[in-house]
């Protein structure tokens, strides 16, 4: 298994993870301004199980990070991977 790839699918407003050339999840997303929201995460079934959930979490949250916005957390699965990754914490909107 390659080290997935995160790939911003601005038409669909969703984060793709792909791995081994193939989607294996994606993050929906808004964005409003300076603030991306966060509204859904899925790993596709047949790809549950191997660390591609943190790997999209960690790879969205970066992505955002790196075109200076913050994020709001919408999403649980966003919302608990920041809670248990204090790195993340400065990218909250509402924690800014």
């Amino acid at each position: 298994m390659n080290q997935p790839i995160l790939h911003d699918n601005a038409d669909a407003r969703r984060y793709e993870l792909i791995a081994d050339g193939n989607v294996v999840g994606f993050a929906q997303y808004m964005v409003d301004g300076d603030t991306v929201t966060i509204v859904h995460t899925e790993i596709l079934p047949q790809h549950e199980g191997k660390g591609y959930g943190s790997a999209l979490a960690r790879q969205t949250l970066e992505q955002v990070r790196a075109t200076n916005r913050n994020v709001m957390p919408a999403c649980e699965f966003i919302a608990s991977y920041i809670d248990r990754h204090a790195e993340y914490e400065d990218l909250v909107a509402d924690r800014r």
